[in-house]
């Protein structure tokens, strides 16, 4: 799910156990409903999350609430 976090702050959260837990930010390749993206897992509010700007959303037609269709499987494949 994209949750809001704040006015227009907006994320996915990703699992504990797929991230590398070093202190490191991963780099990763983000795709939400086709549009490929890069950006980093970051650490905020006690979850890992991946950020999705404005500019990501338009793209790929998405807002805050929407549901994706992402399995942990395959988060777990991107971050390394």
């Amino acid at each position: 799910m994209i949750e809001l976090g704040g006015k227009t702050e907006t994320g996915i959260e990703v699992p504990p156990d797929v991230v590398n837990v070093t202190g490191k930010r991963p780099a990763v390749r983000v795709t939400v409903r086709g549009h490929t993206y890069h950006s980093t897992v970051a650490f905020m509010g006690g979850r890992f999350m991946l950020p999705v700007s404005a500019k990501h959303r338009e793209s790929a037609g998405v807002a805050a609430g929407d549901q994706l269709k992402s399995p942990s499987n395959s988060i777990q494949s991107l971050v390394q």
